[in-house]
């Protein structure tokens, strides 16, 4: 091929992954900031410990708490590497506050997801690949979006595919590719410890290599020793963080529906199940082959490669069919708010490999137009919003991503906001005018023109039907869309609608919606670049946590000031300022005043509240009895009763012990 047209593809992605800057107001994406926040610990703190961070960031699921300290639920390594990074940045930024953490995020991310893929194309352009690998590697796989992104798949799936490389890509295995492959293989292990199951594929393959060598297990014990450092080092980060050497982070995760998964089976890991390989490779939610159906053609090359009797070629697909069935057994395959099938993110370079050897480029121009064309646009456009669809949208592309755009106009921060220009369609022009470059690049230098630009065209009216069939939203749908939107973009009371139609159990529903929006919203990083930045106020959990110290301390003037201002500033979480500002009242001896509070409040009372609301009746009904109204009391408590049936709060689980 000629040189430039590969050149032309590789600028392009550079163009786009310093042009799109997906990192949104308020955090948005609990992967990357736990991430973010163990390797600004080590550099700020010295320790893998990140309870510092939550004034900044606020709570993360994605942490595991061992006693009173909390750490990332992540293997160690990616943040490890991601830490001079972070104090090269530092030094240039000064410390993290709302407005700067971006830069380190953004610096961290270019480092470590955006260029291993960036050296793994000119690795291959300079190995003579063509342009549509090149395309097909850079934007049509869910290795695009996630090259965006401060998350792990990137760099474990090119350390995996060069470890992959060094091992078989000669016939005769060479010691020291051996070792490098291992040192590689074990970063991968490192940062993702799914990825296991490929370097066992690769070191067990090397016992299959040149049968006619008496010295195959030095093949394995270099390829061992190479990674050995990495496993000491994890052995011993286990010890100093869990306990133990072998205990991982699964096992003390602090997010209750993440403590259940990995509860199951080995860390979370059991049989693979049909629904977990259809939600994987082929639903419209996650799967793989959707999301990608260009994949389609290394599947056909399975089984016609001129390599299908090698080692090589066998190694491969051994190693993608194990990943694919472990990770099928994952008890939260899904990946919660995530874009497509992340966790098998790190198997693309091996199932484009058959790209990169020009095995695909005789197949049907037709074909190949079709399915990059589908892959690239749904493999893009996601890139041009908020990407991470959490697991209930059965239909992302129709009922997330389009609607995002259609109807919110949610684009992704851009360069061009950096330098002033408001958020819009009109910054975001640039990103398309480049995605579209990509296609008229491979359809000008494809083998037959004519035939690629009918399956472009067939490609583009496919997608186009399937964004816009109109039966595919739900009023569920448009809910939670409003909720994200209001917590990641920028308040404009969408939660209003649904306030007014919303019978009691669902009213609690958005109350409790906006009570998280407003948590999410008092911490950084800040609202640019849809919003003027503005000085964060503190959140109603805050606010309630600041009250019941302060109340502690002695001090409950303060305390009722912090209160009777939050029940104004917070109308949602009214129940709950009131109901502590009704114990503030009580503990100084103004019992009408707590009697007048409580009883104000329980028209917001009902099974679907918050335990601090619920506790209002009881309270309501313990004033009563002080004061000997032994009927209120026990019509009270009555509710109390019934609406706490299914509460799990040890609180209001003790309070009904005592009615009892």
């Amino acid at each position: 091929m000629g040189k430039n047209k590969g050149l032309w593809i590789l600028g392009i992605y550079v163009f786009l992954a310093i042009y799109l800057l997906p990192m949104f107001p308020h955090g948005g994406s609990a992967n990357e900031l736990t991430r973010w926040a163990t390797a600004a610990s080590l550099v700020e703190k010295g320790s893998f410990e990140i309870s510092w961070t939550e004034d900044l960031i606020g709570k993360n699921v994605d942490t595991a708490r061992v006693g009173d300290r909390t750490y990332s639920n992540k293997p160690p390594g990616t943040a490890v590497l991601a830490a001079p990074i972070y104090a090269l940045t530092r030094a240039a930024i000064g410390p993290p506050n709302a407005s700067n953490i971006r830069i380190s995020w953004f610096v961290m991310r270019f480092f470590l997801s955006t260029l291993p893929l960036l050296l793994l194309g000119l690795w291959l352009y300079n190995h003579d690949s063509d342009e549509i690998s090149l395309a097909a590697l850079f934007f049509a796989t869910p290795l695009f979006v996630y090259s965006l992104l401060f998350f792990s798949h990137v760099l474990v799936a090119v350390l995996l595919y060069f470890a992959f490389r060094l091992l078989y890509d000669t016939e005769r295995i060479f010691l020291r590719n051996c070792f490098l492959a291992g040192l590689l293989a074990g970063l991968a292990v490192m940062c993702e410890f799914p990825a296991i199951v490929p370097v066992a594929v690769f070191g067990g393959g090397l016992f299959f290599a040149d049968r006619r060598n008496e010295n195959r297990g030095r093949t394995v014990f270099f390829f061992v020793a190479g990674g050995l450092p990495c496993a000491v080092f994890l052995l011993l980060y286990n010890y100093s963080v869990f306990g133990s050497p072998f205990a991982l982070s699964y096992a003390y995760e602090s997010f209750p529906e993440w403590a259940e998964v990995a509860g199951q089976g080995v860390f979370g890991i059991g049989f693979p199940t049909l629904s977990n390989v259809y939600l994987l490779l082929f639903s419209p939610a996650r799967g793989l082959f959707f999301f990608s159906p260009l994949l389609f053609l290394p599947v056909v090359t399975f089984f016609t490669s001129r390599e299908k009797r090698s080692l090589r070629h066998r190694v491969k697909i051994v190693a993608i069919i194990l990943s694919v069935l472990v990770l099928c057994g994952h008890g939260a395959a899904h990946g919660g708010w995530a874009f497509g099938a992340r966790y098998l993110v790190f198997t693309l370079p091996l199932f484009l490999d058959s790209f990169f050897d020009g095995e695909i480029y005789e197949l049907s121009n037709v074909w190949q137009g079709v399915l990059f064309t589908i892959s690239f646009l749904f493999c893009t456009i996601p890139a041009l919003t908020f990407p991470f669809a959490p697991p209930e949208f059965r239909f992302p592309h129709n009922d997330f991503w389009g609607k995002l755009l259609a109807y919110d106009n949610w684009f992704t921060p851009n360069l061009a906001n950096v330098v002033g220009l408001p958020a819009g369609f009109l910054t975001t022009l640039p990103a398309l005018v480049a995605m579209f470059a990509v296609l008229f690049i491979l359809r000008t230098y494809a083998r037959r023109p004519a035939r690629f630009t009918v399956g472009l065209c067939i490609g583009l009216l496919l997608v186009g039907g399937y964004l816009a069939l109109p039966n595919l939203d739900n009023a569920e749908n448009r809910f939670r869309r409003a909720t994200i939107a209001e917590r990641y973009y920028k308040p404009a009371g969408r939660l209003e609608l649904f306030r007014a139609t919303a019978n009691p159990q669902t009213l609690s529903r958005v109350d409790s919606y906006d009570w998280t929006i407003a948590d999410a919203r008092a911490f950084a990083p800040d609202d640019f670049p849809y919003l003027a930045t503005r000085d964060f106020k503190p959140s109603p959990t805050a606010a309630l946590k600041k009250a019941i110290e302060l109340q502690k301390q002695g001090n409950p003037a303060e305390a009722e000031n912090i209160l009777q201002k939050g029940r104004e500033d917070f109308p949602f979480a009214r129940c709950e300022f009131a109901t502590n500002l009704a114990v503030v009242y009580y503990t100084t001896d103004r019992r009408d005043a707590a009697l007048t509070e409580l009883e104000s409040i329980q028209i917001l009372v009902g099974p679907a509240s918050r335990p601090d609301c619920l506790r209002s009746q009881f309270l309501l009904g313990s004033l009563y009895r002080e004061r000997g109204e032994t009927d209120r009391a026990n019509q009270t408590f009555q509710k109390f009763l019934a609406n706490t049936q299914t509460s799990t709060d040890p609180e209001i689980r003790s309070f009904r012990q005592q009615i009892k």
